[in-house]
């Protein structure tokens, strides 16, 4: 597995984390998973992540329809600033591991702060078209550098964690999961009531690129066994 080395002091970071503009009516957390909240011990460096490279995935289910909107992954200052094109990638559940892709969304980074960061690591957020996950039924879901490496912390010893993330490499290809640690990362959007749903569009619909424009909030957090 790729390493990558934490680059820039605290008077570099400060500067260009000084240059991030807040995010458009940004949507509530739904689900909290930054390395404040799970209080494990994050990775020393930032693992590989780029969508034409290694990439990663973790898996989340509602108590109810939820509409997810918005995602944050937590990494190296270094990698990837405000305006950076990511790729922002839903796969149905097979038995415990990701099955077919139900979606990729085209996105850009659109906020770098310290919010729910620790170790030395950041939080990159970016807002999407959108996408219903339905109640009770399993997704994984990450969120990758378009052409430009944007890195991925990974949290040990996390309390409900199974220490472990889906690590894919080029456009899709499964390689297992690597025990280096969870994910460190959050989602964004709206519970639904039970008989809302909003359409899930087909994905050879989606977007590929174009700039998308605490709580659990009654989510609940599944593991691959």
């Amino acid at each position: 597995m790729a390493i990558r080395s934490k680059r820039a002091g605290v008077l570099a970071m400060l500067a260009w984390m000084g240059c991030a503009a807040g995010p458009a009516m940004a949507s509530p957390i739904l689900l909290d998973w930054s390395p404040q909240a799970l209080l494990g011990a994050t990775s020393g460096d930032a693992y590989s992540n780029i969508n034409r490279g290694q990439h990663f995935a973790e898996v989340v289910s509602f108590a109810v329809n939820t509409l997810v909107d918005g995602m944050a992954i937590y990494s190296g200052i270094g990698y990837g600033g405000v305006g950076t094109l990511v790729d922002i990638a839903i796969w149905a559940d097979d038995a415990g591991r990701p099955g077919a892709l139900l979606g990729r969304f085209g996105s850009a980074i659109d906020l770098v702060d310290m919010d729910g960061a620790s170790g030395g690591n950041v939080r990159k957020h970016a807002q999407f078209a959108g996408f219903t996950m339905a109640a009770d039924v399993s997704y994984w879901i990450g969120m990758a550098g378009h052409s430009v490496e944007l890195a991925q912390t990974a949290i040990r010893n996390a309390n409900g964690g199974d220490g472990q993330m889906a690590q894919f490499t080029g456009r899709g290809s499964y390689l297992g999961q690597a025990g280096v640690g969870d994910m460190a990362f959050r989602l964004y959007g709206t519970p639904l009531g039970p008989q809302q749903h909003v359409a899930i569009p087909l994905p050879g619909t989606l977007p590929l690129f174009g700039l998308a424009g605490v709580g659990l909030l009654a989510a609940r957090w599944r593991r691959s066994g």
